[in-house]
């Protein structure tokens, strides 16, 4: 899970792990934010790997994804919803894995939602990345595992 809606910084560390590793991701792009597409073609370079579904909501494009385009990854901005848990928790059961963002300062502050509180404690998400723009777009100010620990702090941007 990514704090504070960077979602864009992560474009370029995803095109990476594809091309490298060959994975095939789908990002549910609700507001085109981060594709950017106009008349269906990204203006963001995403990658060759990647499909976008775009002015899609989150919880209907993350199930549409899986059904269609079989996806390793799949990627979403700002979660919070019950349909976006329960979206996700299809997700992970067919085996995909998920790059999420949420907003919020801190994992605690994150965590004053609801659904986001049932996402941690249910350990959906690997690792927490909390961003910042103290230093930057995407100063990296903590990663936090499964269960919270932390194990990384102030690594910079």
């Amino acid at each position: 899970m990514y704090l504070s809606g960077f979602m864009a910084v992560l474009t370029n560390p995803l095109i990476w792990v594809m091309m490298i590793v060959g994975v095939t991701v789908g990002i549910v792009d609700e507001r085109s934010e981060l594709a950017a597409c106009y008349r269906g073609i990204p203006q963001n370079d995403v990658g060759f790997r990647t499909d976008v579904l775009d002015c899609c909501p989150k919880a209907k494009g993350m199930m549409m994804l899986i059904r269609s385009m079989a996806p390793e990854v799949i990627a979403v901005d700002e979660i919070g919803s019950r349909e976006d848990l329960e979206a996700m928790e299809y997700v992970r059961n067919c085996g995909c894995r998920l790059l999420a963002t949420v907003h919020g300062s801190s994992l605690e502050e994150a965590e004053q939602n609801p659904v986001l509180k049932k996402m941690a404690e249910g350990r959906v998400f690997e690792r927490y990345v909390i961003l910042s723009g103290r230093r930057g777009v995407g100063t990296i100010e903590e990663i936090r595992g499964r269960d919270g620990e932390l194990c990384g702090r102030d690594i910079g941007g």
